[in-house]
């Protein structure tokens, strides 16, 4: 093998984060030992003059070269189909950004003509959302708002279509159902919780200032104490709540309220306290089997429960009446 391949391969088992073996390199590459330290010399040599950041260590025990620090590995396969299915289930992404995200990740996989292959495949089959809004840069520049901690102006997209502009505290990120949201507070409402706004109606933002001490505590504090509690990204009041469920449906609850715990263990039932916004849990619990989850309690929920079932029967009652007419 020539000097100019041998090197190339050296370099680039060494930036892959392998460990290089002098002697298997050296049978691999049909080359002499005192070959193989000049090429070594050479890729420190290379790194001095670029002023780069890997520090080339040799581990004398294992007779192996490897670069100090983190090294990149390749993406198993298992690893890329489970992120695969992930990302083309939740349907959050147009389907230009999704094929591009999908195959920068399939070329970085252990093997890439079969990943990227399959990853074409699958795109074909997915459908992205209606809104066709490319998300993945806002979705960038949202994240760094919030670490920088800035106040920013928004112009957003109402659902009627009307755009409008809010100063608003950015908190998180949050997915649910298909779309990405900005949790933030109203800068200019006093009221104790967030708003949500969809990540693609979110036209432009630009910064106003940084947070000042209490906004950031305000936001720290919400994150600490309220953001596990939301369900359905409906606001209402945060409320504590005891709901029975069968023994076999607790995993369920566990993974959809995190803060959940059980309070009472009887024979084939648990009772469950958790804490979360009161409007997106009443829409989560009419959704489920009554047989096997309902309230305790607080009272108050109860009554809104019963409230919207009966709004819900007399509608569907009223398009009976109707039809009947009709």
């Amino acid at each position: 093998m020539d000097k100019i391949t041998r090197l190339l391969l050296l370099y680039s088992k060494l930036i892959q984060g392998e460990k290089v073996n002098k002697l298997s390199f050296c049978v691999e590459t049909d080359s002499l030992p005192r070959t193989f330290d000049r090429d070594i010399e050479d890729v420190r040599l290379y790194l001095s003059e670029m002023f780069c950041n890997e520090e080339l260590i040799y581990d004398r025990q294992e007779n192996n070269y490897y670069f100090a620090g983190p090294q990149r590995k390749a993406l198993e396969t298992i690893e890329y189909l489970f992120i695969e299915r992930v990302l083309l289930d939740t349907g959050g992404l147009r389907a230009d950004e999704m094929d591009g995200l999908l195959t920068h990740l399939a070329e970085n996989c252990e093997n890439v003509g079969k990943m990227v292959l399959h990853e074409k495949e699958c795109i074909t089959q997915y459908d992205e959302p209606l809104h066709k809004k490319a998300i993945l840069k806002m979705h960038g520049d949202l994240a760094t708002i919030i670490t920088n901690k800035a106040v920013i102006r928004i112009n957003y997209i109402k659902m009627s279509g009307e755009v409008v502009e809010r100063e608003v505290i950015p908190c998180a990120i949050k997915y649910d159902f298909g779309y990405l949201y900005l949790i933030a507070f109203l800068k200019t409402s006093n009221k104790q919780y967030p708003a949500y706004f969809r990540v693609d109606r979110i036209y432009s933002f630009s910064v106003v200032q940084s947070q000042r001490m209490d906004e950031m505590q305000r936001v720290a504090e919400y994150m600490e104490r309220y953001s596990k509690g939301i369900t359905q990204m409906y606001g209402g009041e945060f409320v504590e709540i005891i709901i029975s469920c069968k023994k076999e449906f607790y995993p369920y609850i566990h993974d959809k309220f995190r803060n959940a715990n059980i309070v009472e263990d009887e024979d084939n039932t648990v009772n469950v306290k958790l804490n979360t916004f009161e409007d997106g849990f009443i829409k989560w619990i009419m959704s489920q089997p009554v047989d096997l989850v309902h309230v305790i309690e607080p009272i108050s929920i109860k009554e809104k429960i019963v409230n919207e079932a009966n709004r819900l029967l007399g509608a569907y009652k009223e398009e009976q009446k109707d039809g009947k007419e009709n």
